[in-house]
């Protein structure tokens, strides 16, 4: 992507003629040269990076974050992953606690999520977990974000010399501080409110007479692939419930059929988008979805 070879061309090289790749490869970058930075692991590339990507690693941010989480009350972590590309941490507060209907009860929480390889901010997120059926509900309206994001070596002249390893060790550990502090106040009792609001609220909104139609719109416009779309619409004809908190709760639930942690995440925080906008009345086009997805 970066040297502009098609990827359909790169992987027939890749395959039937490995010389030819590395020919065209080696010959771009040596035509364009710039300073990236490479993310190696056990001998493997991980991440093709840009020399400013300031490398905060999971085993750092837990350090600085965990502390924070074990003396909150009440505080229990209900899932975490690591995947390829992202960590994620998933804490509820039992603490804090509200009743959508009576019986169907949800309490706060937050998610926190990093990337080593370029994939996403150090961000946290609240959570909203309803009881009932164990699901996740993100919203990222409310996120906290610490972007990857450091000084160059190029900055200023000789800055190995002006800078040791024991300054960018103290400037890192000033980062984390900030990220603990972000956990620190995760729970945020006037934002769950709002959200418990909104989920109020969205059992009054109704998604139309035709659920078939409307999670078929709701795929296009969230781009689900056959196997979610059939999970979400086996949830929501299942619970029947076809208000927005129905619909809401069938996207959330089906993320618990989805075996790929990063995509059920994602999931997660389309049922919170979905809180936030409802459904669009039609299909909207494919570039403006994926303009959705990318901001959130």
């Amino acid at each position: 992507d970066r040297l502009k070879i098609p990827f359909a061309y790169y992987d027939r090289m890749r395959t039937e003629n490995p010389n030819l790749l590395d020919t065209n490869v080696n010959s771009w970058l040596q035509r364009n040269p710039e300073t990236r930075m490479l993310r190696i692991l056990d001998g493997h590339l991980r991440a093709f990076l840009s020399a400013r990507y300031r490398r905060l690693d999971h085993l750092e941010l837990l350090q600085a974050i965990m502390p924070e989480i074990t003396k909150m009350k009440g505080a229990t972590i209900e899932s975490m992953g690591i995947t390829e590309t992202n960590l994620y941490i998933k804490v509820v507060n039992k603490t804090l606690k509200a009743e959508i209907a009576p019986g169907d009860v949800v309490m706060s929480g937050f998610v926190i999520s990093n990337s080593e390889v370029g994939k996403g901010a150090i961000n946290v997120s609240p959570l909203v977990f309803r009881l009932v059926c164990k699901n996740g509900l993100i919203i990222n309206e409310f996120a906290n974000r610490k972007y990857h994001a450091g000084r160059t070596v190029e900055d200023t002249d000789s800055a190995y010399e002006l800078y040791s390893d024991e300054t960018m060790a103290l400037d890192d550990a000033a980062y984390f501080s900030k990220a603990a502090d972000i956990v620190r106040t995760a729970v945020n009792e006037a934002q769950f409110e709002q959200v418990v609001n909104k989920l109020r609220q969205s059992r009054n909104i109704s998604t139309g007479t035709n659920p078939i139609q409307t999670v078929e719109v709701l795929s296009q416009r969230f781009v689900l692939n056959e196997q979610e779309k059939a999970s979400v619409l086996m949830h929501f004809l299942r619970a029947g419930d076809s208000s927005l908190y129905g619909l809401t709760n069938a996207v959330t639930r089906a993320s618990q059929d989805t075996k790929d942690y990063n995509r059920a995440t994602e999931m997660e925080k389309i049922g919170g988008i979905l809180l936030n906008e409802g459904v669009p009345a039609k299909p909207i086009s494919r570039k403006s979805q994926v303009k959705e997805l990318l901001a959130a």
